[in-house]
């Protein structure tokens, strides 16, 4: 019977909530999924004291050992951020008693991912040099700034360099999981544990982190917003762009303008 996949998520006290609860899911989810008498994964919290540890929603989670008391073992070392927010510009957390632990304990494991502003700390440890990365936007160019060595890249909202993983923004933490998940146990239990956190769409790391569904939502224009809810219910169609324009009675050209304007086709 195969042992579980260790998987520890490194935490600290201000921590993002979802970006330690999210991944948490998607392991626990997958694990549940497959058959078999032995879990698939194991997942602990892990933070620089064991014990009540605060997050940034304001909701206590518990981290089952302390940094120090994490052993040999593990398969997938995620780290976890947060940011604060001062006169309008955005920084990550980067806790150096993270950064000391993990500077030591991340070339033990197979697989190491940062979570969002959780990449900072990445770097701070010197574990992303030479490497692409990802992270918040709102944090990217700082990254770029104080790490000219690593190739940060603010489009995707996960990037896979090797062994090791970075990704943007909060949900994105989902995404990167069931990725390392499809890496694992195949793609089609990966698209199994989506379906069953009744995800809107499983999405490829090379996405933007801009999404086009809340991108066309800014727009005053009712019409296209119709437009995207008919074209989302039937994706499986070949849709014309002359298709779009008679649902919209319009003319060919204005909706062309419409798309290139909102979606920001390249």
């Amino acid at each position: 019977m195969p042992e579980p996949r260790t998987v520890v998520i490194a935490a600290f006290p201000g921590v993002e909530l979802l970006e330690v609860t999210g991944p948490a899911e998607v392991f626990s989810i997958a694990s549940r999924l497959v058959a078999g008498d032995a879990p698939a994964y194991r997942v602990e919290v892990a933070a620089p004291q064991a014990g009540p540890l605060p997050t940034a929603a304001g909701i206590d989670l518990v981290a089952a050992r302390s940094l120090a008391e994490v052993g040999p073992g593990v398969d997938t070392l995620l780290v976890a951020g947060a940011m604060t927010t001062a006169d309008g510009r955005h920084e990550a957390v980067v806790d150096p008693d993270v950064v000391a632990w993990l500077a030591t304990a991340a070339p033990a494991a197979r697989r190491v991912g940062g979570v969002c502003a959780g990449v900072h700390l990445l770097a701070a440890a010197g574990l992303l040099a030479g490497l692409p990365a990802t992270t918040h936007w709102l944090t990217a160019d700082r990254l770029a700034a104080e790490y000219p060595d690593v190739a940060v890249d603010p489009e995707p909202i996960f990037i896979r360099a090797g062994r090791t993983w970075t990704c943007a923004g909060v949900t994105s933490a989902l995404d990167l999981a069931l990725a390392m998940v499809a890496e694992d146990l195949g793609p089609a239990l990966a698209l199994d544990a989506a379906r069953a956190m009744v995800m809107y769409v499983k999405r490829p790391g090379g996405q933007s982190q801009f999404s086009v569904p809340l991108s066309l939502q800014t727009t005053a224009d009712d019409r296209i917003d119709g437009l995207r809810r008919w074209i989302d219910d039937n994706l499986a169609a070949r849709i014309s762009v002359e298709t779009m324009a008679a649902r919209l009675h319009l003319r060919r050209c204005w909706v062309i303008d419409q798309l290139h304007g909102v979606m920001r086709w390249r």
